[in-house]
């Protein structure tokens, strides 16, 4: 396996909200460090300096646990390779694989983040179809790519058999990777585990946004639940089917009022209506035509509730990934880039 190359590495990656850094031994991760900064933050600061100074600290805090050795590599990927982020990466068009990728990487020296050079990782672009609304086909990826290579490795390190059994009608060829976040992004793969095609909906950020921006935040608890009332959330799938997301949103409030939810019940009401109605778009969207599984990752709980709600409404094979897989996911995927790349990413000997 690629991972061979590299004994030492550290694996950035940076979103909407949050920047992490890994270091990683024999494919391993030893050491996490992450901060609650973001591309979002360069946007609304108009500039980077804080998102340095996050990357730096992050950075330095893991290669405490290098014990004084030096990374061979330091690989970027997701928002920090955007034009808001630390190096300005173009995506690469789809199909696209760890080699096209390697194709259109970059490296940086940023001395205000790190001693060594960065290995930067482009997105992939999926490219619009013909017709008057072709372009709406269109997508794009920072972070997902890296994820959904990394999870295809391991799954096939482990001998996962991803064909479809024998009861369900689909084509083998086709794996679909969800990964649940800031943007919910569905991620078609080939049979050699490239990837042909995205899907990207704005479910997480919405759900932020309706919680701290709206009316509905004096009905809301201060952050939503790391494990939600499943009855509350089942409610809120059930209700935003039969009255639409603006009325489901608005029901929080009218539970607030008549006292009928808990704040912590309303807030997994929220989550629920969300979710529910982003799985009720997405399973009509081309992407999920007949593949032959669909594998759920991200953080919990949106991996379960993601999980459980396409079972309810997809003739597919949903299985979700396990901790390991879903933690190591993008470390490994940026890895597997990098051992495609030829230009030197290692500190200078001089």
């Amino acid at each position: 396996m690629f991972l061979g190359k590299f004994r030492l590495a550290i694996a950035l990656d940076g979103g909407t909200t949050n920047t992490r850094a890994r270091l990683l031994r024999d494919g391993q991760v030893v050491a996490t460090s992450r901060r609650s900064v973001g591309v979002r933050d360069s946007v609304l600061s108009a500039g980077r300096t804080g998102l340095a100074v996050a990357v730096r600290d992050a950075l330095a805090e893991v290669l405490r646990a290098a014990e004084g050795h030096t990374p061979e590599v330091i690989v970027a990927a997701g928002m920090l390779s955007s034009e808001v982020g630390l190096a300005a990466v173009p995506h690469v068009l789809a199909p696209a694989g760890p080699q096209e990728l390697a194709r259109g990487a970059v490296v940086r020296h940023l001395p205000e983040v790190a001693e060594q050079p960065i290995l930067f990782i482009p997105g992939i672009r999926t490219p619009p179809s013909a017709g008057q609304d072709g372009w709406a086909d269109a997508d794009i990826m920072r972070g997902e790519e890296c994820e959904t290579l990394g999870a295809w490795s391991l799954l096939a390190e482990r001998q996962v058999d991803r064909n479809a059994s024998a009861d369900v009608s689909a084509n083998p060829s086709r794996t679909v990777f969800l990964w649940p976040g800031s943007h919910t992004k569905a991620v078609e793969v080939d049979e050699e585990g490239r990837i042909l095609r995205s899907y990207t909906s704005l479910a997480g950020e919405l759900t932020g946004a309706l919680a701290s921006h709206t009316l509905l935040a004096a009905s809301l608890p201060e952050g939503l639940p790391d494990d939600p009332d499943p009855e509350a959330v089942a409610a809120g799938a059930r209700l935003v089917a039969q009255s639409g997301l603006g009325r489901a949103a608005f029901l929080v409030r009218i539970a607030a009022l008549s006292g009928a939810l808990e704040a912590r019940e309303r807030a997994s009401f929220l989550v629920g209506a969300v979710i529910a109605d982003d799985v009720a778009n997405l399973v009509r969207q081309p992407i999920l035509d007949a593949p032959s599984r669909i594998w759920v990752g991200g953080r919990q709980p949106q991996r379960s509730l993601y999980g459980h709600l396409l079972r309810t409404q997809h003739p597919t094979a949903v299985l979700e990934l396990d901790d390991d897989v879903a933690s190591r996911a993008s470390a490994i995927g940026a890895l597997a880039v990098a051992a495609h790349f030829g230009e030197t990413i290692k500190p200078s000997s001089s």
